[in-house]
């Protein structure tokens, strides 16, 4: 930003009635956030500084990891109230639609939501995501703020893996409304912890997809992105899958979902 200078107050006594106008940076602060924010956020930490729906803690606020490639984004948190997080979502412009699922840290509950972050610059410079969010049917808001990268995370305790173990394994799609499968169908790669699920999956009509959800009574919820091949569009979606067992010990998963608005279902069976 630059700062106006009282124009009225005589630079000298030659120039009393020539009052002109200066302007000065601020200082590397001001001149940064002129700039537009950075096209991508991969690789980047924010912690959280400020929240109207809870009490954000000093000494282990919630930190976020971001990933981005293209329009697709995601990515992990934890902090105080989190015990482990996961989030997909997609950039338009400067702003992120997030669609995420943790567990808490006092209890066994997983939580889905979803929240739109505006990327913009902070007063001291730094990156800061403005974000609201609906809790409790009420609109709330956050701030979290670039931070420097945390080195080592929090370790996933196997013995928090739900049954049947869905942490580690791989499906491909069977059946889709959505699209013809080819020999090469789409791979599903998926990872489990307290009830969260995260993933990634890729195949002949999609280049790289992201999903999170929750795990519970047999039934899988989950959000989901990707980039589409043939419209070179990145989509976010949601889905409710059933897992179940075939016959010869292999795990299924009965999927109904909703793409871009238009509803669907698939089949995908576990790779062994």
């Amino acid at each position: 930003m630059l700062d106006e200078l009282d124009s009225s107050r005589p630079i000298s006594h030659q120039q009393a009635r020539s009052p002109i106008l200066i302007c000065v940076s601020d200082s590397p602060v001001a001149a940064a956030a002129a700039q537009p924010v950075p096209e991508s956020i991969n690789d980047r930490e924010f912690i959280l500084t400020f929240s109207s729906g809870s009490e954000v803690s000093a000494t282990s606020p919630t930190r976020f990891r971001y990933r981005q490639e293209g329009q697709m984004v995601w990515g992990e948190y934890y902090g105080d109230t989190v015990a482990l997080g996961r989030f997909v979502g997609r950039r338009d412009g400067d702003v992120v639609s997030i669609r995420f699922a943790h567990r808490l840290a006092t209890s066994d509950e997983v939580v889905l939501g979803m929240a739109s972050s505006t990327i913009r610059w902070a007063a001291d410079g730094r990156l800061e995501l403005y974000e609201e969010f609906e809790k409790n049917g009420k609109t709330e808001v956050s701030i979290c703020l670039e931070a420097e990268r945390h080195g080592a995370w929090p370790d996933l305790d196997p013995a928090h893996r739900s049954a049947p173990q869905l942490d580690g394994t791989t499906f491909i799609l069977e059946e889709s409304t959505a699209s013809a499968v080819s020999a090469e169908p789409t791979q599903f790669e998926f990872d489990e912890n307290s009830g969260v699920v995260w993933g990634f999956y890729f195949g002949d009509t999609v280049t790289a997809g992201r999903c999170v959800g929750r795990y519970r009574n047999g039934v899988l919820d989950e959000f989901f992105v990707h980039h589409v091949i043939a419209s070179d569009t990145t989509l976010l979606g949601d889905s409710s899958t059933t897992l179940g067992s075939r016959a010869d010990g292999r795990l299924e998963l009965i999927e109904e979902f909703v793409l871009d608005g238009v509803p669907g279902k698939s089949v995908c069976v576990q790779v062994i």
